[in-house]
């Protein structure tokens, strides 16, 4: 695995992403503004959910109004995510914290689906008096709490072999 990052690497493109003085941090900034999207999305909607915020609007114009800004700035993440990879291949792919964030996105997709879903189907979510039932409350801090755990791997991969130790691919 690492022969073939090693290659990857040392790959045109990737050199010269890696030492241009502007797509790093052009891609690192449009990355994090990305997640700065999904998370205050998802909070507005989970605060709704529970009964916090919005008490005038239902669930399902929330998620509406919300919904659309999160699954456009993932796709921003996505991509931006991807030039950084190839920027720095090794210290991405090889850090344990940049997969235990793969699985809680893929998780946090799953579930934002099914959530998703759920409201469209059920017509008392187009009322605003209709309040959600514990299953959807929890459904709703879960994905909040791992999209807090998704920023914080995300910031971890830098200080991978610091955090994880001798867990870390990246301390071998």
């Amino acid at each position: 695995m690492q022969d073939f990052l090693i290659s990857i690497s040392q790959s045109p493109f990737s050199l010269a992403m890696a030492t241009s003085p502007w797509v790093v941090p052009t891609m690192q900034s449009i990355h994090i503004v990305s997640i700065a999207i999904i998370f205050t999305s998802i909070l507005v909607i989970t605060m709704r959910v529970l009964g916090v915020a919005w008490a005038g609007v239902s669930i399902r114009s929330t998620v509406v109004r919300f919904a659309p800004w999160a699954w456009v700035s993932l796709t921003f993440l996505a991509l931006t995510g991807i030039v950084l990879i190839l920027a720095e291949p090794i210290r991405e792919i090889m850090a344990l914290s940049f997969w235990i964030k793969m699985i809680l996105i893929a998780i946090g997709i799953t579930v934002s689906v099914r959530f998703l879903n759920y409201v469209r189907r059920n017509e008392a979510f187009a009322s605003p008096e209709q309040q959600a039932d514990s299953g959807l409350k929890r459904n709703a801090l879960l994905t909040l709490v791992m999209w807090i755990a998704i920023i914080f791997l995300g910031r971890f991969i830098a200080y991978d072999t610091l955090i994880w130790g001798h867990l870390s691919p990246l301390s071998l």
